[in-house]
């Protein structure tokens, strides 16, 4: 990743990891990201009780705009937020409730 995708955006989904199906939120994620060119998709992480998505950029309010636009047309499950980050980790950040 170079210096210049240093934004982040990180979806946090609040469920157990079992009842969560990654792909059907990861894929239209990713593609909507390739195809506005605002960053990549990085990837997940599971714990044991939530999944973070992860997303990084050069824009994390260009980023999160795609992002929301996908967002808005999935069934999140219940407690899910977006946090935006603008630099590298511990930069300011905004978090912003999905449901």
């Amino acid at each position: 990743m170079t210096s210049e995708a240093e934004h982040a955006v990180l979806i946090h989904m609040r469920a157990d990891a079992q009842t969560l199906y990654l792909d059907d939120f990861e894929d239209p994620i990713a593609e909507a990201i390739h195809r506005a060119g605002v960053g990549e998709f990085d990837g997940n992480e599971i714990g044991s009780d939530d999944a973070v998505l992860y997303m990084y950029g050069p824009d994390a309010d260009a980023l999160f705009d795609v992002v929301s636009g996908v967002i808005s047309t999935l069934a999140l499950p219940a407690g899910c937020f977006a946090i935006k980050r603008y630099g590298p980790p511990g930069s300011r950040e905004t978090r912003i409730a999905l449901d």
